[in-house]
């Protein structure tokens, strides 16, 4: 019995050993670090911040998303900083109104029953946009609707 056990033993050794995996063949991505600058100021009382990092494919897609948040009115407004590897990211400008910023960046704004957005290309190939909802997207903004001039201070104060 005890020999069967040793003859187990060796050949699992053998087996791990032979496996055919070589580390050599693997494409390696080395983590690039960014710091992004965050809105100081908001046009409602937020009670409530998170962040994501969303790397489901490090070969693709890298994202970045900073919620901020009232608890109470369930006001958000979402800073997505998002970037396609080895590709610039471009600005669908199809139902977006033009914007400049203070620093003479073109911006794109857009509007709909339950959301507002401003889209511009920030630093390091990103694509950045701040998105303003209400409970998820669930409710329309009705009288919780912002200036327009509310998301390009948020984008003014990340440039």
């Amino acid at each position: 019995m005890r020999s069967i056990s040793l003859v187990f033993l060796i050949l699992m050794i053998l087996i791990s050993g032979c496996s055919g995996h070589n580390p050599n063949k693997e494409r390696s991505i080395p983590m690039m670090r960014y710091d992004f600058n965050e809105p100081f100021r908001f046009p409602f009382e937020v009670n409530e911040v998170r962040t994501e990092i969303s790397i489901d494919d490090p070969y693709e897609l890298h994202q970045y998303v900073f919620h901020y948040k009232n608890k109470q009115t369930k006001q958000e407004i979402s800073y997505i900083l998002s970037k396609v590897i080895d590709e610039p990211e471009k600005v669908s400008e199809q139902g977006k109104q033009p914007i400049e910023l203070e620093n003479g960046k073109q911006a794109y704004y857009k509007e709909d029953e339950t959301s507002q957005s401003i889209w511009w290309k920030s630093e390091n190939g990103f694509l950045a946009r701040f998105i303003y909802y209400i409970n998820g997207y669930h409710i329309q903004l009705g009288n919780y609707k912002l200036d327009e001039s509310d998301l390009i201070d948020l984008a003014n104060q990340v440039q």
